[in-house]
């Protein structure tokens, strides 16, 4: 088969790209290499209404090269890094990890990461946080790990400081260093890394190589347009527009991001939201808010916004129609406003007990509706209609989000398309009290008249973003892996595993705006233009 998606060009790429906002920086003293611990983020969102992302390692550290500042290997990590020590005549990095989970434990692991190979060692036989790693020489290795759990004296105050002493680390394996070698007196805690200072060595080194860094995470929303422009929301910008030759044209910046972009229909404004979180900058405390804007397609100047007081989500129709509503609503309410094709509010309502549905090209909006009641039930989808009566429009159930009515598993509705007018395909994860099971991830096409199945596709993990047309329909998924699906027979066309440089990357947008062409945003916060082939 001739290649079958081939990246043209990287949108957004930089130094230092792959490790989203760092947290710590080391420097190797004796070859001068770079080991960055990273934050991606969290690919949950909004909570409700979307297939269920567990296990997401949302942290990373990398090993760049300290002239040319490539990524020579990239690890995953379920914790933040703490602590970075190089060992004093070996290629290999101690790395502590781990954090207080909110509940109970401290966890965490003690990484050793092989600065030539990349390999990765996991080494405690038990999660603990490990705060502070240091070599004392060539055998030892001075720890600082918390206690077990919130329930030991002076959990949050203190923590334990202990040596490790090994022949050669270079031969040591994974889980060998077990619990009782992890005693020792009882010393104040340290604080955190400062993130400050991991951003300001990243910008110097960046500015330095002629390459300026910036912190670009979460492409939560890539579009396209006419004329060939690209937008995209991500942590870093509300939203940026880029030229058809891929230069910047202009960009709104946020330091929280844009969360989704709606095109209006004449394409000379979009809107876009965004959730701000409180923190503290030089001017003083910055309350958290919300953010609905509509912004101007020529140069980024805002037309107009608004702060609803709660986070919303953008459900829109084809023809231009936008429902604006509560991201999360209770059973009592569900504050919902209904924006024409020309921008203006034709309806204000309560749509309550209605959950998120992220369908592309949809004829009309279409949401989930949750079940009636305490007690389990089926939940429906339904569609926002157009004729108005006693000034709000109806909404009319269309079918079961579920297309096998005798299972007994939760349904969560994961990104779908419409196709023509009258189908839709959509991903879906199921779950039941064991959580995510083998082969209990979907994408399926459904007729939207009765919702009937017209074919199934299995996979063992839930899809990030999905698009397509009445040909081909493309599923990314958390892994990096991009499937191509007849959308005729459902039947798989090719599949591939994206890389940049040689390292992977995770799709978490996805837009086809014609035949032959996707753009893919991902979670490091870079936009993917890619050519692509259904010819075996």
């Amino acid at each position: 088969m001739a290649h079958a998606l081939s990246i043209r060009r990287v949108l957004g790429d930089g130094p230092f790209a792959e490790i989203g906002d760092p947290r710590l920086v080391a420097v190797d003293p004796r070859h001068g290499g770079i080991v960055v611990g990273g934050d991606i983020g969290s690919i949950r969102w909004p909570p409700l209404g979307t297939a269920a992302i567990d296990g997401w390692p949302q942290y990373r550290i990398g090993v760049f090269g300290g002239g040319d500042l490539a990524c020579r290997h990239l690890h995953h990590s379920h914790w933040p890094v703490n602590s970075i020590a190089f060992h004093p005549s070996l290629p290999l990095a101690a790395v502590g990890t781990g954090r207080y989970d909110g509940s109970w434990d401290f966890q965490g692991e003690l990484l050793l990461v092989d600065l030539e190979s990349g390999t990765l060692t996991s080494a405690l036989e038990e999660r603990r946080e490990v705060l502070a790693v240091e070599w004392l020489d060539d055998r030892r290795l001075r720890l600082m790990v918390s206690p077990e759990d919130r329930d030991s004296d002076r959990a949050f105050s203190h923590a334990f400081e202990t040596v490790i002493e090994r022949e050669d680390w270079s031969a040591a394996g994974d889980r060998t260093v077990g619990f009782r070698e992890l005693t020792g007196p009882r010393v104040p805690r340290v604080r955190p890394p400062d993130a400050e200072r991991a951003r300001a060595f990243l910008r110097d080194r960046g500015a330095a190589a002629g390459s300026p860094w910036e912190l670009r995470r979460q492409v939560w929303a890539v579009e396209t347009l006419d004329d060939g422009r690209v937008l995209a929301a991500f942590q870093g910008a509300r939203i940026e527009c880029r030229l058809p030759s891929g230069e910047l044209q202009w960009t709104v910046p946020d330091l929280d991001g844009g969360r989704q972009i709606h095109v209006c229909a004449d394409q000379r404004s979009a809107w876009v939201h965004a959730r701000h979180t409180g923190r503290l900058t030089d001017s003083g405390w910055r309350r958290a808010g919300n953010l609905v804007q509509r912004i101007s397609l020529d140069s980024g100047r805002s037309l107009e916004e608004y702060d609803p007081g709660h986070a919303v989500t953008f459900t829109a129709g084809r023809g231009g129609r936008l429902v604006v509503r509560e991201a999360w609503p209770a059973r009592d309410r569900g504050q919902t406003v209904l924006l024409a094709p020309d921008n203006t509010e034709t309806a204000r309502f309560v749509l309550p007990d209605h959950e998120h549905f992220a369908v592309r090209r949809a004829v009309e909006p279409l949401f989930v509706q949750r079940p009636e009641g305490p007690s389990p039930g089926r939940q429906w989808v339904v569609a926002v209609g157009s004729e108005m009566t006693e000034g709000k429009p109806p909404v009319r159930r269309l079918f079961p989000l579920d297309w096998d009515g005798d299972r007994s598993m939760h349904v969560f509705a994961g990104p779908g398309t419409c196709i023509g007018k009258d189908a839709l395909v959509h991903a879906a994860t199921l779950h039941d009290h064991r959580g995510l099971l083998e082969r209990n991830s979907f994408v399926v096409r459904r007729g939207l008249a009765d919702g009937a199945p017209r074919w199934v596709y299995g996979c063992d993990e839930p899809v990030t973003a999905l698009d397509g047309d009445d040909r081909t329909v493309f599923a990314a998924f958390r892994s990096g892996k991009i499937v191509a699906i007849d959308a005729g027979t459902g039947r798989p066309r090719w599949e591939r595993v994206l890389h940049v440089s040689g390292l992977p990357v995770v799709p978490l947008s996805l837009t086809a705006p014609r035949a032959g062409r996707i753009l893919v945003g991902t979670v490091d916060g870079r936009i993917l233009d890619c050519e692509t082939s259904t010819r075996f």
